[in-house]
């Protein structure tokens, strides 16, 4: 089966055409960073009108790319939140246009789970899973029971993890998006030179936080000499990845299972995925990752993520859709 997806939740316009959730045959993304780095994050009525400049030349350009017609396509899957309304809106309507036009069925798909979807495109991958999305926007763990029921274990009670980052680079002084530079700094830093707190909540709550991260980095940043900011940023990192392999194990054993699966754009940091599959050897789990460009926002993890599931989703925009 060929499925042509579609992404536009954030700030990429992105096309891919993947045949049986397994092979990429084509994948084109537009980002429009440049457009938003001056602000400091994403500005949505920019974003909304980048990807309607955008939109129907990548939809060509991935279709030129795999060398079929739009004929031979079974499938149309597009995101459908959470994300931006206005960016959510560019997506939709054109998926909903090809599968008038093309008379072929159209999936709306969850992003956060189409994040999850994209680690098969590399391994055979057995049921159920643990798994953890960590982006910009989101953070949120689940236990996958099939490919179209999902447990909701945890999620963030205020910041992302990517929003810590691009935080706290921009506090560091890096431009926006700041993950990046976080990692290059931090390989020349001490990963146990600052112990930050661990966030815990009095109902004995599993979900996320990094609010308090975030602020004691602030606190901190003023109080530092600038040859100590290394130091600062691998114990920053350092910090966030024993979160996530805490977060997970403690899953794991709970719920009697094997295998975990984490996306999303944190998880482009080498140094977090390093720690992670650490902490999996020496619980005997089995971690999956996605190579690092198919971590952040794409259109073969929503081509996946409309190949497994069974049925679509309402194709409207869900700004804030959950799991």
């Amino acid at each position: 089966m060929l499925v042509l997806g579609i992404e536009t939740s954030c700030d990429e316009t992105a096309c891919a055409i993947v045949r049986d959730g397994k092979k990429i045959c084509s994948e084109v993304v537009v980002t429009q960073i440049p457009y938003h780095r001056r602000f400091g994050g994403v500005v949505p009525e920019i974003a909304s009108r980048r990807h309607l400049e955008a939109i129907n030349s990548v939809v060509e350009e991935a279709l030129f790319k795999s060398g079929f017609e739009m004929s031979h396509i079974d499938r149309f899957a597009v995101t459908v939140g959470p994300g931006l309304t206005g960016s959510l809106i560019v997506g939709i309507t054109a998926a909903r246009a090809l599968g008038e036009i093309y008379d072929k069925p159209v999936f709306g798909v969850n992003h956060i789970l189409a994040h999850l979807s994209v680690n098969f495109l590399s391994a055979d991958i057995s049921l159920p899973y643990i798994g953890l999305t960590a982006s910009g926007g989101h953070c949120d763990l689940v236990f996958a029971k099939s490919h179209d029921e999902f447990e909701l274990l945890a999620k963030t009670r205020d910041d992302a993890p990517g929003e810590a980052f691009d935080k706290t680079a921009k506090m560091l002084g890096f431009p926006y998006p700041g993950g990046a530079e976080i990692e290059k700094i931090a390989l020349g830093g001490n990963e146990h030179a600052v112990k930050f707190p661990v966030p815990r909540f009095k109902d004995g709550s599993e979900d996320f936080s990094f609010s308090g991260i975030k602020t004691f980095v602030k606190n901190l940043i003023s109080k530092t000499d600038k040859k100590k900011l290394p130091d600062l940023a691998a114990s920053f990192q350092k910090s966030i990845a024993t979160i996530f392999a805490d977060k997970i194990i403690a899953a794991a054993k709970k719920k009697r299972c094997q295998r975990v699966l984490v996306a999303g754009g944190v998880m482009a940091n080498s140094f977090i995925t390093a720690h992670l599959e650490e902490e999996c050897v020496k619980n005997s789990l089995q971690l999956f990752y996605p190579k690092a460009q198919l971590c952040t926002d794409n259109a073969c993890m929503v081509a996946c993520r409309g190949f497994w599931q069974k049925k679509s989703l309402p194709l409207r925009p869900e700004p804030d859709l959950k799991i």
